[in-house]
């Protein structure tokens, strides 16, 4: 188990018309943490998000075309090769109330977005390749 305690939060309007991917990215940069928990609520003009396969660690990419409303934008972020790396996910809703998720990932216009980063105190788990995982970077296995 990788035991941390809580820091500062930060509190960060993301920029109308901006890849969500890249912007909750650009903040936690911005903040200078290397580890955090991330939470946001929103809407999109549109979304990206996809779902691995553990055979392959390959993504499966969903596009969705319309506004929807952001319910849930989880993460946290990490060191991968010595830098910040978010690793997220979302769960959106349409306007009858269809909801949809995964990993979120580059092509999810902001329509408004608010995300907060709770900064980690400790030493920042590190993401790397494991083979348990199909390959894909993830912490470390504890114990």
């Amino acid at each position: 188990m990788h035991k941390m305690e809580t820091g500062k939060t930060f509190l960060v309007r993301l920029a109308p018309g901006t890849d969500l991917y890249e912007a909750v990215s650009s903040a936690v940069v911005d903040s200078g943490v290397n580890a955090a928990l991330l939470n946001g609520i929103g809407a999109l003009r549109n979304a990206t998000f996809g779902i691995v396969d553990p055979a392959t660690g390959e993504y499966s990419v969903t596009r969705i075309d319309r506004e929807l409303e952001i319910c849930s934008l989880m993460g946290n972020v990490s060191l991968k090769d010595g830098e910040p790396f978010v690793h997220s996910h979302l769960t959106v809703a349409d306007r009858d109330g269809n909801a949809f998720g995964g990993h979120c990932m580059p092509g999810c216009e902001i329509f408004v977005c608010e995300l907060a980063i709770t900064e980690l105190i400790g030493d920042p788990p590190i993401r790397e390749p494991r083979d348990d995982c199909g390959g894909l970077a993830a912490w470390p296995r504890q114990g």
